[in-house]
């Protein structure tokens, strides 16, 4: 199947799980967004923004990579967390006995993970810059710089100080 009828596909089924929630609830689930954008070595995400419908992210590369079996899997694993927070609210656990007790609805094996095999280009190498505190020098991963420049602060673990950016060559 190409990239496309893949999408179709997951689209669909996901439809045909929802229908089947909502008619075992007796509970209109509303609209949920699906995105094909989710990078990385993660199968999906569920996301929820207040006043904002569910969001779905699905790994294109693995659906690609996997196709019907990426979809069995994947899509009710999603769609569960969206099911759980509609029915049971935000204080459901992730993964907890809600979110199985509708795996189990969907004839879905309830594992928190994925088995599928990703390949190395999946993942991203991250960039290190260099931080220093009163005892050593730190590399800090780009997300944890990038989270410096939004005005999170971060402490040596030995010393106390606070890091700050080693503008030395």
């Amino acid at each position: 199947m190409n990239r496309d009828a893949l999408r179709e596909r997951a689209l669909e089924y996901l439809a045909t799980l929802q229908r089947q929630a909502e008619s075992h609830y007796g509970r209109r689930l509303g609209r949920i967004e699906v995105r094909f954008d989710l990078p990385g070595q993660g199968a999906g995400q569920a996301r929820f923004a207040p006043g904002a419908a569910p969001l779905i992210r699905l790994n294109e590369a693995l659906l690609e990579a996997h196709g019907e079996h990426f979809i069995q899997c994947t899509v009710p694993h999603e769609l569960a967390h969206v099911v759980t927070h509609r029915i049971h609210g935000a204080a459901a656990r992730p993964h907890g006995p809600e979110w199985r007790e509708v795996m189990e609805l969907f004839g879905a094996e309830p594992s928190r993970c994925h088995n599928f095999e990703t390949l190395p280009a999946t993942t991203r190498t991250l960039r290190r810059f260099s931080y220093r505190c009163g005892c050593r020098t730190h590399l800090l991963t780009s997300i944890r710089h990038n989270r410096i420049g939004t005005g999170t602060r971060y402490y040596c673990r030995q010393c106390g100080e606070r890091l700050i950016r080693d503008t030395a060559p």
